[in-house]
This record gives structure tokens, C-alpha cells and sequence, in this order.
């Protein structure tokens, strides 16, 4: 099941704070779930089906013990959701360990997963949404927990002072953190104490997998004097995302750590910026190698679990009561073990698939890796002809006299890029600067990307150079200075002057996904009524911004200059479906 919360906290190993722990938990399973106590062990059965399981752990030397509780329930669906025939079933773990002179606290939740199909035809599949367990909210009130050397409080705490500014680039730098740290800073001309409400509000119950911070003015100014000139910089009004272990003197290593435009956090629904902010660090906790104590106390519960069904094969009994019961209890013992070994099988198929699709993305990574170092490589031989053929020409116009020495240094080259987009709802809104280029897309498919973490400032990059050279190109045509396709203008760019700085591009699609129904479906897109009376068009050239599995984001766009003076653009977003995908 897919992950909708977790969080891993630890506290002292002290017995006060394990009953304080046990007390809060028990509160929670008596009063909001309606179990008639917390049991110790064994299982208990809701009136309405639900199951709560506990058990135990303890290892050999007595190093490490553990308790675990197991809730199994169905969930109410959303409102608006229509589909009656996926699960509805959501399971709650809390475990509760004693190890390396620290008491830890595990929570990891998994709603059902929602199925839709979007309105242009892709399928959705989708975590339902979970809040914060309240329990997990009643411990920390009751216990001083922390992430690595941090403590996780539910409001964002202000930074005002250069001692709190140390201290949180020390929090910044923990790589035993586990969770992330949001840093927003205060908006010019805005209290900074409003302002950490108000993001505390917007960024939502993210207590246990994030800590927050805002930073007043003046902490902003000292901390982009120390680190922004590394890139780990912050704006007034924005929010970047530290994950843990942070080099603050490293600028590759701030591409990890994702900003939040301070337009987003303006303009943007209070809900959508939960949700980027919480699936974000979703995808980052469930992908997580978890403390190894942790991983040994989880395979002992595991398999005590699966061994649980052959106990009986251990259990004395009577001779009568076998000589009674024996083909009864033998037939039970052999139902189990094939419900074990069905659990086994099916878990196996689904660990070959993660690793066939594993496989087949490493072969289209390593391809792509290839042929853009083979790119790269061409484009600086060329660049360095380039600047040895400018030299040159420099020198021999300066001889010329000073007619020629202006000439050699006056060029001003009226196509070079302006500053990149931050993100992809800042390109959204940069985009309509673009005469040549008109995006018809979904805007909510390009906005989820933001959410993305781990795709860092790259993929803004690719696209915002991919958009440019289409409006380079739709100017060229204009102007008479360019009569050939977009194919043409980006294949052949020795032919032209023009400045071409796109991604690879893959100009179709398989027979398989342009023969499938469901396929042509997505990717029939939104184009002008002058391209096609119906306002949609099969769209297949597109441009690989990124092959993180998961995402893998996509530009599919279409040449119509001819029609209406400029490039479409009908998606950007998630890898579509195709063979492997489905």
C-alpha cells in the first residue's frame, strides 16, 4: 500500500515517556476509534469490521524490544469520488521501540488509493489524502521528542537573531534528520510572528514530517550573505525545502533542496500548497531507507506474522483430541500455508515488475546519458571553433581602424536567454511573454510538478529552453529571416543563425501507443479551432524533461505556425501511459 503519513522520532529511553506514549495512543484507540481498550496483545474486532492487532518483539540479548499495534479499517471515500470498485481498506502501524539508548516512535499510515480517469483521458491513481494522526500531535505535547537534533514543534518558529541563524544552518546540516525543514522567510514590509502564522496554516499539519522555520528580514539578509552565494538563498515571501544533511557550501547541492516561488505561495489555493508540500515529502519518506534498528524490529514483526498461521503445529495436544481433529486441523494448516505462499507469490510478481521497470528505465537513462554526452561534446568542439573564429575576426577588424575596433566590439546579441523560471508555476506565468509559443495544456498537469522534489531546478530549465527556442523560431518565420518547419529549424541548426536550446526531442510515438485507443486519447490535446475545427489534434513530438521514475515529465507540442503564427504546446506533466507504464 502506498504511504499517506509517517514519521520517525526518537525520545530518551526513559519509562515515563513510554507510558506517557502508551497513554496518548490508548486515549486515541479508546475515544476516536471506539476500541473498548489498547489490548497488549493478541487482536480485537470493531462493530464494524475493523481489526486492531498487537504484538510484541524483544531480541535475544534484550537490546532491542518493541511493541507494534496494527489498525485495519475501510475509509470513507471522498465526496467527489465515483469509483466503487477499488479498495477501500487503510492500515495504521505505530510501533513503539527501545534501542541504541533511544526510544523511538514510528507511525506510518496507508490510505486506499484513488482511481479516476482525468479529463483528457490519463489515468490518475492518487493516495487519498490523510491528515496528522491526532495521537502522534497528543505525544509530542507530552514528550520531548526530536529528528536528529531537532525538535519537531507544529508552528513555524521565527529566526530572528544571527544565534538563531547558526543554529539553524546547524538543524539544516543534520544528516540524522529524517524529516524536512521548511525555511520561509517573512514578505518586505510584514510582521514576522503573521507570517509564521499564516504559513503554518498554509503549509498544514506536517508536524512529524517537516519543522518549520520563518526567517524575519534581517535573519534573511544574514542567512543569503552566508549561504546564497551557494545557491541555498531564500526570497522574501518564498519557502525552500531542506532535506536532510544539507552542504550549505555546495551549489550543486541546493538543486536538491527545493524553493517555493513566493507567487505560488501568493497566489496559489491553500489546499494546493498542502498538498504540494505533503506529497513531496510522501514520495521522499516512502522511497527512505529507515534506521536499521528500525528494519530489524519491522522483518521480526513480519515474520512472526507470516509464521503465525503454523503455531499450531507447535501447540501439544491429546491423543484423543488428535486422533479427533487431525484431518481438520491438517486441512486448515494446508488452507493457510496456500494463503501464505499465494501472499508470497503475489509479492514476488510485483518485486519482478518494480524490477523489469527498473530495467527498462536505467537502459532509456544510460541511452539518453549517452547521447547527451555525445551532444555535449559536439556543441564545445563548436563552441570552441566559435570563440577561436570571434578572436580572430576581433583582431582583424581592429586592424582595420576604428571604424572596424567599434564593429568588433559592439555586438549585442538580441537572442541570448533572460534569467531561467524557478518553478514551474513561475513558467507558467512567464510563458505568456512568449508571442511565438501558446500553452493549451492542463495547467493543474505542469503545477503538479512542483511537487516533485527531487526533480530539481533541471526539468524548469529544459522546459523554459524548449519554450524559447519555439518562440525563437515563430519569430524567425515572422520576420522572413527563417521559411522552413520547426523539424527543420531545431535538426538542422547549422543551416540558420538562430539560437536552438532544446532537449532531446522525440518527434513520434510507437505503432503500440499510437494504435491504442486509450493512448491516442491522452495525447489528443487542445489546439486552435484554425488547426482543427474539433480544438484537438493528436500530439506525439515531445521533449524528455527528466526519466525520474514516477514522473519521467513530458512536453508534448505540435508546429502550427502555419495556421496560427505560432507553436502549441498541449501538455506538460507527468510521463504519460504508455506499454510500460500500464
Amino acid at each position: 500500500m502506498a504511504l499517506g503519513y509517517r514519521t520517525i522520532l526518537t525520545a530518551d529511553p526513559s519509562e515515563d515517556n513510554l507510558n506517557e506514549m502508551i497513554r496518548a495512543f490508548s486515549a486515541w484507540v479508546t475515544r476516536k476509534k471506539g476500541y473498548a481498550e489498547l489490548p497488549s496483545s493478541g487482536a480485537l474486532t470493531h462493530p464494524s469490521g475493523a481489526t486492531l492487532t498487537a504484538s510484541t518483539y524483544a531480541n535475544n540479548d534484550a537490546s532491542i524490544s518493541a511493541k507494534r499495534w496494527r489498525i485495519v479499517e475501510d475509509w470513507a471515500p471522498p465526496k467527489w469520488y465515483e469509483n466503487p470498485d477499488t479498495s477501500r481498506t487503510g492500515v495504521t502501524n505505530v510501533t513503539l521501540a527501545l534501542a541504541e539508548d533511544k526510544l523511538w516512535l514510528w507511525v506510518d499510515v496507508e490510505p486506499p488509493t484513488l482511481l479516476w480517469t482525468s479529463s483528457n483521458g490519463r489515468e490518475v491513481e492518487e493516495v487519498q489524502m490523510s491528515g496528522r494522526p491526532t495521537f502522534v500531535q497528543d505525544i509530542l505535547n507530552a514528550v520531548n521528542m526530536s529528528d536528529g537534533g531537532a525538535e519537531p514543534v507544529s508552528e513555524f518558529q521565527v529566526i530572528a537573531s544571527e544565534s538563531h541563524v547558526e543554529e539553524l544552518a546547524r538543524v539544516l546540516a543534520d544528516s540524522t534528520r529524517i524529516g524536512a525543514v521548511f525555511v520561509a522567510a517573512t514578505p518586505d514590509g510584514t510582521d514576522a510572528t503573521e507570517w509564521a502564522e499564516k504559513i503554518t496554516k498554509l503549509a498544514g499539519q506536517i508536524q512529524g514530517m517537516g519543522i518549520g522555520y520563518a526567517l524575519t528580514p534581517e535573519a534573511r539578509a544574514l542567512f543569503n550573505r552566508r549561504y546564497g552565494g551557494a545557491g541555498h538563498w531564500v526570497s522574501p515571501g518564498a519557502m525552500r525545502t531542506f532535506l536532510p544533511g544539507a552542504d550549505l557550501s555546495d551549489r550543486q547541492d541546493a538543486f536538491k533542496h527545493r524553493l517555493l516561488h513566493a507567487s505560488t505561495l501568493r497566489d496559489s489555493p491553500e489546499v494546493r500548497i498542502r498538498r504540494i508540500l505533503r506529497n513531496a515529502q510522501l514520495k521522499r519518506l516512502s522511497a527512505l531507507r529507515i534506521p536499521d534498528v528500525l528494519r530489524e524490529v519491522d522483518y521480526e514483526f513480519l515474520r512472526n506474522e507470516r509464521l503465525q498461521p503454523f503455531a499450531a503445529l507447535h501447540e501439544p495436544v491429546s491423543a484423543r483430541q488428535a486422533d479427533e481433529d487431525e484431518a481438520s486441523v491438517w486441512r486448515a494448516l494446508a488452507e493457510l500455508a496456500e494463503s501464505e505462499v499465494a501472499k508470497g507469490l503475489e509479492e514476488n510478481r510485483a518485486l519482478a515488475q518494480r524490477a523489469s521497470t527498473a530495467e527498462d528505465f536505467l537502459a532509456e537513462l544510460q541511452a539518453e546519458n549517452d547521447d547527451q554526452y555525445a551532444l555535449l561534446t559536439k556543441r564545445r568542439e563548436e563552441a570552441a571553433t566559435l570563440l577561436r573564429q570571434v578572436d580572430y575576426l576581433r583582431r582583424e577588424l581592429t586592424n582595420l581602424g576604428a571604424d572596424g575596433a567599434a564593429a568588433a566590439w559592439s555586438f549585442v546579441d538580441d537572442e541570448r536567454p533572460g534569467e531561467y523560471p524557478e518553478t514551474f508555476a513561475e513558467l507558467l506565468d512567464r510563458v505568456k511573454e512568449l508571442k511565438g509559443v501558446r500553452f493549451t495544456g492542463d495547467i493543474e498537469d505542469a503545477l503538479e510538478l512542483d511537487e516533485h522534489t527531487v526533480l530539481g531546478q533541471a526539468a524548469v530549465m529544459k522546459t523554459w529552453d524548449a519554450l524559447v527556442t519555439f518562440d525563437t523560431y515563430s519569430h524567425a518565420r515572422t520576420d522572413g529571416r527563417f521559411d522552413q518547419s520547426l523539424s527543420h529549424f531545431i535538426t538542422h541548426q547549422k543551416d540558420h543563425p538562430h539560437r536552438v536550446q532544446i532537449g532531446k526531442v522525440v518527434w513520434s510515438e510507437g505503432e503500440t501507443v499510437k494504435s491504442n485507443e486509450r493512448f491516442r486519447a491522452q495525447r489528443t490535446l487542445p489546439v486552435a479551432t484554425k488547426v482543427d475545427p474539433s480544438g484537438k489534434v493528436l500530439m506525439v513530438a515531445h521533449v524528455k524533461l527528466s526519466n525520474l521514475t514516477g514522473v519521467a515529465p513530458r512536453l508534448y507540442f505540435l508546429d502550427t505556425y502555419s495556421a496560427v503564427g505560432h507553436v502549441t504546446v498541449g501538455y506538460l506533466g507527468s510521463h504519460m501511459d504508455n506499454t510500460l507504464t500500464n
